[in-house]
């Protein structure tokens, strides 16, 4: 079932969504856009990025790797032509490293360490240096993206390391500057999702036993959808959670429970 929001919780709000033309980053920018916000895109897929413009057209859509800082710094000079403030960032961008050969430490290729720190942590801390000078300040949110795995830790064959560690970055970063940033009114959140059906699971989804034993690590017999998180992104932006900030919040069906 596809959690709904109301048209108007985020009313009057301008969001970044980085990372908002992949899966769980789309999503975002659709349930965004129907709680009412103005939304800016930033990707590097460029495929993606066209498709999310010819589906929801009011959308502004700019491509950058945000790994690199001149690129991250050029979009954020190109969005304040437009806005001259942002209310709410959402750091959804990253890989698995798990394409690149990630694993256990021993294992993992130094390079895909580097290139998976890059996009999973990297990219957040740059967007946010550029975010921060324009956030609307009493109002601001900033919202990141983490995962389960860095709350508990993966079991394998599942045991990403580098992948892990980019993300228990996230957090680390999300609770300092929770701390660093409620002077000035910015609350600092991150979600944590367990595994989420996107086209980055799909290739476990063709392995019958191992997505059968991912299931059975979820209580509640599923896995999320990206409209679960999505769902989540909105709350956290929203007047509803004006007092909540330096959360992890696990969206995971239970699976770090047990």
């Amino acid at each position: 079932m596809r959690p709904s929001v109301s048209e108007d919780r985020l009313a009057g709000l301008r969001a970044l969504v980085a990372g908002g033309a992949g899966g769980i980053g789309s999503a975002i920018v659709r349930q965004f856009m129907a709680a009412g916000a103005e939304v800016v895109v930033v990707d590097i897929d460029q495929e993606g990025l066209d498709r999310l413009q010819a589906e929801l057209s009011p959308v502004l859509c700019l491509r950058a790797d945000l790994t690199q800082p001149q690129q991250v710094e050029d979009v954020f000079r190109d969005i304040t032509q437009k806005w001259d403030t942002l209310d709410v960032l959402v750091n959804s961008a990253g890989i698995s490293g798990r394409p690149l050969g990630d694993g256990p430490v021993d294992v993992c290729p130094v390079d895909t360490w580097h290139r998976v720190l890059a996009a999973n942590l990297t990219a957040v801390f740059l967007t946010c240096k550029y975010f921060l000078p324009i956030i609307t300040e009493q109002r601001g949110s900033v919202i990141h993206i983490a995962s389960d795995d860095a709350l508990i830790g993966p079991r394998p064959p599942h045991d990403t390391h580098a992948y892990v560690a980019s993300k228990g970055g996230v957090i680390a970063l999300t609770r300092a500057m929770a701390v660093s940033y409620a002077p000035k009114g910015i609350r600092v959140n991150a979600i944590a999702p367990g595994w989420v059906m996107t086209p980055m699971t799909a290739d476990l989804m063709k392995s019958s036993p191992v997505w059968e034993d991912i299931i059975a690590r979820h209580p509640l017999g599923r896995v999320a959808t990206p409209e679960d998180i999505a769902a989540a992104a909105v709350f956290l932006a929203s007047q509803e959670a004006s007092f909540i900030t330096g959360v992890i919040l696990p969206v995971e069906g239970g699976a770090t429970v047990w």
